[in-house]
């Protein structure tokens, strides 16, 4: 009796000891994810809001798309790229980089004619896949820093209807065309220092960029 109580007992603790258990000081974290609530992001408010984010970026379902989910390629062959923890708790302020194709979500992006924040025959809007932010031109923010996605509309909180500054002209059928701002014809955004800028337009293929 008292050796099959042992051998019970010898078992028990053998296959306690099989179970596998992390280390103390071991702090699983979870696995990052751009639109995850808590995320942190570089600018106002240091952490992702995931709800005034989804409220602030809303797909417009009723819109007409040119294009869905497409690279738009600079005349030196980056592309246009944008990284979802560059902006603030809302996803606005977002930066538009250059940088090698490399075919991910970041460099996607929808070309919109018709819809709740367009009403302009002959414009568009860029909307980036990943965010649904819009490309925006702010004159007025500093140097180097006004090329940016902001929620459609011009709006923080994505209650905006329509503003001049995400609108550029587009002819139907265009596969290249310069990002011109249709309000004044003269503004394009033209590549700066691996960044998106703004240049008064050129009317050269150096300032195109192409539908990849």
């Amino acid at each position: 009796m008292y050796i099959s109580t042992a051998l019970t007992l010898l078992s028990a603790l053998t296959i306690v000891s099989a179970i596998p258990t992390s280390p103390p000081h071991v702090r699983l974290l979870p696995r990052k994810n751009a639109t995850a609530d808590g995320t942190e992001v570089a600018r106002a408010g240091g952490f992702l809001n995931a709800e005034a984010a989804a409220e602030a970026q809303q797909r417009d379902s009723t819109a007409t798309r040119a294009f869905s989910a497409v690279s738009l390629k600079a005349a030196d062959g980056s592309c246009l790229s944008v990284d979802p923890t560059a902006g603030d708790f809302r996803q606005n302020l977002i930066p538009v980089q250059t940088k090698a194709c490399d075919g991910s979500a970041n460099e996607k992006f929808d070309i919109v004619t018709v819809g709740k924040h367009i009403s302009q025959e002959g414009g568009m809007l860029v909307v980036s896949t990943e965010t649904q932010g819009c490309l925006n031109f702010d004159p007025r923010r500093a140097a180097g820093d006004q090329v940016i996605l902001f929620s459609c509309g011009g709006r923080a909180d994505g209650e905006g209807i329509e503003t001049d500054s995400q609108i550029f002209s587009f002819t139907a059928g265009q596969t290249s065309f310069p990002l011109k701002l249709k309000k004044d014809g003269e503004t394009c955004l033209a590549i700066n220092g691996g960044k998106l800028g703004s240049a008064g337009c050129s009317g050269d293929a150096s300032q195109d960029f192409t539908i990849g």
